[in-house]
């Protein structure tokens, strides 16, 4: 047996740990799935297509044929079950991009260029916009951060500790930055956290399953949306937190 393999065997053990999951605190963080990184057409795809092309058609499809429909379909649960539904999305505030971080400006630079254009858009853009595939309802909540994670540029911690949210269930783009960055983040601040493997994408499944093993590994937990789906329907209106006692259902962040 390899290494990796042991690492593997190990994470199985782990994850059947069961850990209880308050359903009347928890809440859907969506990860900049914003048109920028979710449409072909703008600067962040034409530039990775630049560099290595057709690398960016596989990424494109996945987050076209699942990814935004699983994220819908959690939404549409969260919201159901009363729960809060707050978007991430990553962009500037300035007109040339120096209040973003040292590599967010050299990748805008490549694109500059490389096609004239830069990638991270200003936040009045039409391209920063959430994808219209799952946009925000009147009154839910949309961030910005000039970060790969939310705790560094936002208020998100004070805002989730307000609003008495102890467990996050994470989606979005892409899996191996802004979204287990987010997910790492916030389960060092005391918050359980599962990722929703279905639910987010990367430019290869290899940076994907590399990056959710990792933080299932150590942070939190990892589920497919409709296990997570499953969970809030089972525990739905129930009057004290619960513990799912199939193993596929139970989350919560790692010990």
């Amino acid at each position: 047996m390899t290494d990796h393999e042991k690492v593997q065997q190990l994470y199985r053990i782990k994850d059947q740990a069961p850990i209880t999951l308050d359903p009347r605190r928890v809440a859907l963080i969506v990860v900049d799935v914003q048109r920028y990184f979710a449409r072909p057409e703008y600067p962040f795809g034409q530039v990775i297509d630049k560099l290595v092309p057709g690398l960016a058609a596989g990424y494109f499809e996945r987050v076209r044929s699942y990814v935004l429909g699983n994220i819908k379909q959690l939404q549409e649960a969260f919201r159901t079950a009363g729960r809060p539904v707050i978007f991430l999305g990553a962009g500037c505030h300035t007109e040339d991009g120096r209040d973003l971080p040292e590599w967010m400006r050299e990748f805008d630079q490549l694109g500059l260029a490389m096609i004239g254009r830069r990638v991270s858009p200003l936040v009045t853009d039409p391209s920063w916009q959430i994808d219209d595939r799952v946009a925000p309802l009147a009154g839910e909540m949309v961030l910005n951060k000039t970060s790969s994670g939310p705790l560094n540029s936002t208020k998100l911690d004070q805002t989730l500790h307000n609003m008495g949210v102890n467990s996050l269930v994470v989606c979005g783009l892409t899996t191996a930055v802004c979204v287990t960055q987010t997910a790492r983040e916030t389960a060092d601040r005391g918050f359980r956290v599962i990722v929703a493997e279905d639910a987010c994408t990367e430019m290869s499944e290899e940076m994907h399953n590399a990056a959710l093993l990792t933080f299932g590994y150590v942070f939190g937990r990892v589920r497919r949306t409709e296990e997570i789906v499953g969970l809030l329907g089972a525990v739905k209106g129930t009057a004290e937190p619960s513990t799912a006692a199939d193993p596929a259902l139970k989350a919560g962040r790692g010990s």
